[in-house]
């Protein structure tokens, strides 16, 4: 299954998490708003808060490549990904993992950053329809962009705010809510990824699966000319 087709799957989860996060907005916004705001204002307030920031977020959320994503939640330089790691510091440390088993199974094991990304991705194409990595696949991606999507709202809310007229202790509050559920939502797309590099060497350590062994080179054929 593409990511597109994961990414259909969760995507109301992220319209509810956009929605609740622009009630909690609008709740802190109503009592800023000046009494003797015109209606054109109101209407202003009214056309930012409900049209113009959620689709400028969720296309946020879409327009992001992968790695930007990543890097995001995981706090690393440009171009990390799970799988950079995943056979130096994830899998031996998970306990289903039996890196003995897993050599054999497929043969040896890359140490570099970026082989390692390579060749998880090829063990990964032999196992992904299978139902444990399509949920922790899903699981990984849904909270990858709810990360993306809440940390924008770290800085739009208070300015909101402030243009409403809103306390600064309201500011600062509203910062502090989206910042926390930035902060959580990152650490469950963290874990989620390394659960899910990690599911896929766990399938290939507990069983030996066509396609996963490094092809042996070909025998170099005589030249016919």
């Amino acid at each position: 299954m593409s990511s597109k087709s994961l990414k259909s799957e969760y995507q109301k989860w992220l319209w509810m998490l956009a929605t609740a996060d622009l009630i909690v907005v609008l709740l802190a916004l109503v009592p800023g708003i000046p009494s003797n705001a015109s209606l054109a204002q109101l209407g202003n307030w009214r056309l930012l808060t409900t049209v113009v920031v959620p689709i400028g977020i969720l296309l946020l959320v879409n327009v992001l490549p992968h790695k930007v994503k990543c890097m995001l939640v995981y706090w690393k330089p440009y171009g990390w990904l799970p799988g950079c790691e995943v056979f130096s510091r994830f899998a031996p440390d998970d306990v289903r993992i039996d890196m003995v088993n897993l050599t054999k199974n497929v043969g040896p094991l890359p140490t570099h950053s970026g082989a390692q990304n390579a060749r998880w991705y090829q063990l990964y194409k032999v196992v992904e329809n299978q139902i444990e990595i399509l949920e922790v696949h899903r699981t990984f991606l849904m909270y990858r962009d709810m990360a993306t999507l809440s940390l924008p709202f770290v800085g739009l809310a208070p300015l909101c705010l402030y243009f409403a007229g809103a306390s600064q202790k309201a500011q600062w509050i509203g910062a502090g809510i989206f910042l926390i559920q930035f902060i959580l939502t990152a650490i469950s797309a963290r874990w989620s990824g390394i659960r899910f590099v990690c599911n896929v060497l766990a399938i290939h350590s507990a069983r030996k699966v066509a396609g996963a062994t490094t092809p042996r080179a070909r025998k170099a054929r005589p030249s016919l000319r």
